[in-house]
C-alpha cells in the first residue's frame, strides 16, 4: 500500500519538474516618446487588466512590449500583500526562461570556437562519471539544448535527498547528486531521435558550460550575458535580507510562496530572477536592438538557428521553441516556479516582442503573451512595417 505522504511527495516532485513552464502604470519610450506603439493600446491594456483581474489579491503582473523602435511597459498590482506597486524594476523569478540564457551561453561559446555543438557530454565531465547512451549513440551538447537527448524531465534520484523540501525543491540537489542521477538514468529514446522536454538536460548543460569555463553558472551568465547587455537587475543569488524590489511569489489561492534556491547542478534550468526593464533589454537584444555593435549579436543570431524540427509541433532552436502564429514566425519560451509565471516571445523579422512577468503561479500568462504578441504583430503588419 502506498502511503498518503509518499503520494504527496511524488506529486510535489512532479510539480517541480512541470514548473520549469490595484496600481495602473504605463511607461513608454523610444522614437514615439509618449505615443502608443503600433499595437492597439486599448487591446493591450485590456488584456493586461483581464489577467490581473484573474489573479488573487496581493499579486501583480508587468508586461513589456517592443514594437519597432517603440517600447512600453504596463504594470498592475503589487509585489505582495500591503506591498509596493509593481513596476519596471520589480524583480520576479523567471523560471525556465533561464534556459534561453543557458542556450545563449552555449551559442556564444560555439561562436567563439570554445566548444563544438556536437561535442559529447562525456568530454566535459570527470572521467569517473558514466554518461548514459542508447543504441550505441552518445549524448551531445546539441541534444541537451534541444531536449532531444532522451533524458527524463528530472533526474531519477531527484527529490530523494534527505534535505528535500517540497516548497524549495531544487535547493538540496547538489552536483554529486547530479552525477549520481546521470549514472542512474535510462534514456527514453536514442539521442537525437525525439523531443522530450527536460529540466535535467538543460540543468546539466549549464553545469557543463560553467565547468568548461572553469567558473560557476552564476559567474558565467553574469560575465557572458547580463553584464555585456547591461542587465543590472538580473540576479542569480537572492539578496541578503529584505529587498523591496523583489516580488513575493504566490500560489493560485493567493498564499505566499518562499523563493526557490538552486545549486550549481540544476541552475541552468531555472535559477534566474529579473525585472521587466532587464527582460525588455534582453528582448531588444534578440531583435538586434542591443546597440551597435552588440557584443552578442552573432551569438544571438546563431541561437535562432533551427537545430531540430519536431514534426507537426514546430522547430527547436538554441533553447527557443518556434511556432507559426497567424503567418508570423514566433520564437518563445515560458517559465514557472512555485510562485511565479513568465513568458517571452518575439518575431525578429517584424522587430516586435512581448514579455510577461507575474508573481502568482497561475495559468494564463502564456496565453496572454501570445494574445499580446498577436495584437502587436497584426498592427505592425497593417501599418506596413512587416
Amino acid at each position: 500500500m502506498i502511503s498518503s505522504s509518499f503520494r504527496y511527495r511524488s506529486v510535489l516532485i512532479l510539480a517541480a519538474g512541470l514548473l520549469l513552464l490595484g496600481c495602473d502604470l504605463l511607461e513608454s519610450e523610444g522614437a514615439g516618446q509618449g505615443d502608443p506603439t503600433r499595437g492597439d493600446t486599448t487591446t493591450v491594456a485590456s488584456l493586461v487588466q483581464e489577467r490581473h483581474n484573474e489573479q488573487p489579491a496581493g499579486t501583480g503582473v508587468v508586461v513589456g512590449i517592443v514594437d519597432g523602435s517603440d517600447q512600453q511597459t504596463l504594470a498592475r498590482g503589487v509585489t505582495r500583500a500591503e506591498g509596493d506597486s509593481v513596476d519596471t524594476h520589480t524583480v520576479f523569478e523567471i523560471g525556465s526562461i533561464t534556459k534561453t540564457f543557458t542556450a545563449l551561453a552555449l551559442a556564444d561559446r560555439v561562436e567563439q570556437g570554445a566548444v563544438r555543438l556536437g561535442a559529447p557530454v562525456a568530454a566535459s565531465l570527470p572521467d569517473s562519471v558514466d554518461v548514459p547512451g542508447r543504441d550505441g549513440t552518445s549524448i551531445t551538447l546539441k541534444q541537451l539544448v534541444t531536449h532531444t537527448a532522451g533524458m527524463p524531465r528530472l533526474p531519477p534520484n531527484f527529490g530523494k535527498e534527505p534535505e528535500f523540501e517540497s516548497t524549495d525543491p531544487y535547493a538540496a540537489y547538489s552536483v554529486p547528486e547530479l552525477y549520481r542521477g546521470l549514472e542512474g538514468t535510462t534514456l527514453l529514446h536514442p539521442p537525437g531521435t525525439a523531443y522530450q522536454y527536460s529540466n535535467f538536460g538543460v540543468g546539466l548543460l549549464g553545469h557543463l558550460l560553467a565547468r568548461r569555463s572553469d567558473t560557476t553558472y552564476r559567474v558565467l551568465i553574469r560575465d557572458r550575458i547580463s553584464a555585456r547587455l547591461g542587465m543590472e537587475e538580473t540576479w542569480v543569488d537572492l539578496p541578503e535580507g529584505p529587498n523591496q524590489r523583489l516580488a513575493t511569489g504566490h500560489r493560485p489561492n493567493g498564499s505566499a510562496m518562499p523563493h526557490w534556491h538552486w545549486r550549481e547542478s540544476m541552475a541552468g534550468a531555472g535559477v534566474l530572477r529579473s525585472s521587466a526593464r532587464d527582460m525588455v533589454t534582453y528582448l531588444k537584444a534578440q531583435l538586434g536592438q542591443a546597440g551597435a555593435p552588440s557584443p552578442l549579436r552573432r551569438a544571438i543570431e546563431r541561437s535562432h538557428t533551427t537545430l531540430y524540427d519536431r514534426e507537426g509541433e514546430g522547430p527547436i532552436a538554441y533553447g527557443w521553441h518556434v511556432r507559426e502564429q497567424n503567418g508570423h514566425t514566433v520564437f518563445w519560451h515560458n517559465g514557472e516556479t512555485g510562485g511565479f509565471k513568465s513568458f517571452i516571445g518575439f518575431n525578429p523579422k517584424q522587430n516586435a516582442g512581448v514579455v510577461v512577468l507575474s508573481n502568482v503561479a497561475q495559468g494564463g500568462s502564456t496565453e496572454m503573451g501570445f494574445a499580446l504578441l498577436d495584437t502587436v504583430l497584426t498592427n505592425t503588419e497593417e501599418d506596413g512595417q512587416g
